[in-house]
């Protein structure tokens, strides 16, 4: 149970935010930390650089604390289309109407 609660707190910032696939990609690099810890030569950093998500070496930064949107690529995050925030206000084709023909 200890360890499901670490892998919540890990993933904090990306729930929601990133695809599960995307969840799942970053948490197998996260099982090659103690072969790779912070050596970029022994990482090779080949998931960085080419899929824009963080490498084992950059993951050992975010064993205590969780990992931010911030190092995903734009590209794995989840877009969100709400209106929420937008202006109210509509317009009908009526009132357009009526301001050309003014």
């Amino acid at each position: 149970m200890v360890g499901h609660v670490f892998k919540v707190t890990l993933y904090k910032k990306l729930l929601g935010m990133v695809s599960r696939y995307t969840l799942n990609e970053i948490a197998t690099k996260y099982e090659h930390i103690p072969y790779a810890g912070k050596n970029p030569t022994r990482c090779g950093c080949v998931m960085r650089s080419t899929h824009g998500l963080p490498c084992a070496c950059e993951l050992s930064k975010y064993i205590v604390s969780s990992i931010p949107l911030e190092i995903i690529h734009i590209f794995w995050q989840r877009f969100s289309f709400s209106d929420q925030g937008l202006c109210e206000a509509e317009v009908t084709i009526t009132e357009e109407i009526e301001t050309i023909s003014k």
